[in-house]
Order: structure tokens, then sequence, then C-alpha cells
């Protein structure tokens, strides 16, 4: 007699029983699977990086839908959004697990059609400025079966925006750290620092950073000052950048400017 109010029901149920699932915990309990091709054993890869990243989602670029596929049955805890320029892939895809497919056009490089993946990720509201994804896709194009291609991407260009100290800039990874201790611990040389400030222990660091972003937003703080003697570019006020900017990932900052953007 109430066959919408049913479905309704039964999709709540779902979602609330797949909610308390510690997709993680299970993902981790089948590493010791093994892995005979090559689309399976990037598919794996793919998992742990997004897990490993806190990866806001996977996203697949797929011919036939297998990538997808193979994603799926690893119950990944993020969406994987899967792209694909076949009509029929794009309805079959609806029936695995957490996929959600978007049709997009063919291109003729890894770069466009990547770029193309994003785009229709944002548009269809499932991606964030700032977000990190793990992205692949199989290498020559065109070629379903050939997945052998993974990477890890930040979605949008402007990534974070505060007040620049100086005019310098600099194009260098990522370290972003929540204490002094875990920048002790963490920084390698080259970096580019990520924390709300600095201090005086972490002043050998500092010498050798290649920019300092920092979420204090005082002009006379420490971390101004060891810039500023360091002819560092050095970026204040950047709001959340502890939360919204990842480890490892490669980025660019202009003084002038005062803005973090992915690197193209």
């Amino acid at each position: 007699l109430y066959p919408v109010e049913s479905v309704k029901t039964m999709a709540r149920i779902a979602l609330r029983a797949e909610a308390d699932i510690n997709y993680i915990k299970r993902f981790k309990e089948r590493a010791g699977e093994e892995y005979p091709d090559v689309t399976n054993a990037i598919s794996h890869a793919t998992c742990t990086s997004a897990h490993d990243l806190g990866a806001a989602a996977i996203i697949t670029v797929t011919k036939g839908g297998r990538t997808a596929r193979m994603i799926s049955k690893y119950r990944p805890s993020c969406p994987i959004i899967s792209c694909t320029t076949d009509e029929s892939v794009l309805r079959r895809l609806n029936l695995s697990w957490g996929v959600i497919p978007l049709l997009i056009a063919e291109e003729n490089n890894t770069d466009d059609l990547f770029e193309h993946a994003l785009a229709a990720g944002e548009r269809a509201g499932l991606l964030q400025n700032g977000e990190l994804v793990v992205m692949t896709a199989g290498v020559p194009l065109g070629i379903s079966g050939t997945t052998n291609l993974m990477k890890v991407h930040v979605v949008g260009h402007i990534l974070v925006t505060g007040r620049g100290v100086g005019q310098r800039s600099a194009c260098a990874s990522l370290c972003v750290c929540g204490s002094e201790s875990e920048a002790l611990k963490s920084f390698q040389d080259g970096e580019i620092l990520v924390i709300r400030q600095t201090t005086n222990a972490m002043f050998p660091l500092v010498r050798k950073a290649a920019g300092l972003i920092l979420e204090d937003a005082d002009p006379n703080g420490h971390g101004v000052i060891a810039g500023m003697s360091l002819d560092l570019p050095v970026i204040i006020g950047a709001n959340d950048a502890t939360r919204i900017l990842k480890s490892g990932a490669v980025v660019s900052m202009d003084a002038a400017t005062g803005m973090v953007s992915c690197n193209p």
C-alpha cells in the first residue's frame, strides 16, 4: 500500500547500519590478500592511500567500469566517484557499492582527463575546494583494463588565503603540524611549514624551511620575525590552514598576495 514509504524506510535503515561499520578496520583485515594483476594492486593501493591521507573521495576514470568495481570491493570509507565516457557503463556502475558514476567527455591526455573528472565532481557538489582526493586511471587512454596510474590531488586552485609578509614566494611540499613536538618530529628540510605559530625551539627548523604558513594573525609574532630575518615567504592569519592543507601536498605560496594555491 505504501511502496515509496517502504523504500524510504529501507534506505534509512541501510544508511544507518552502514554508518556504524568501521570500514578502515575491515580494509586492514584484508591486508593479507594477494593482488594477482595490476588493476587489483592499484585499486588496493588507492584505497590504502585514501585511508592514510583522509581523502574526501576516490576518483576513478574508467573505460569499462572494472577499476571502479575493484575499488568498490575494498569498501573504502570515502565515496568512489567514477567518471566514464560510456553511458551504458555509467548505468551499470549505479549498481556497485559506494560508486557515484559521472559522465565525462573523452580526452587525449591524462592531465585533461583528470581536470574534467575533477570539474564533474565539483559540478555535482561532491567535491569542495581544498579537499584532497586520490585519483586513478589507465595509460594509454581509452583502453579497458589498463589501470596503472595513481595520483594524489588537492581540489581547486586557491586553498588558503591570509596576510603575506614580504614579497617572496615558494613552491614545495607541505609539513602540516598541530604542535611544536609534531613539527620537531615530522619536518623535513626544504618543506613549507604549516603550524599555528613557531617557537624558539623550532628556529632550527624554520632556518631550513622553504616558507611559513601560520594560523596566528599576530604581525609581531615569532614566525613573522623569524621569517623576515631569514628572508622567507610568510603568510599569517591563514585560518584553518592546519585542517585544510595536507602534509606531502605540493603547493605554491605567494607572500605578495597572501595566497596558497594548488601546484599545477
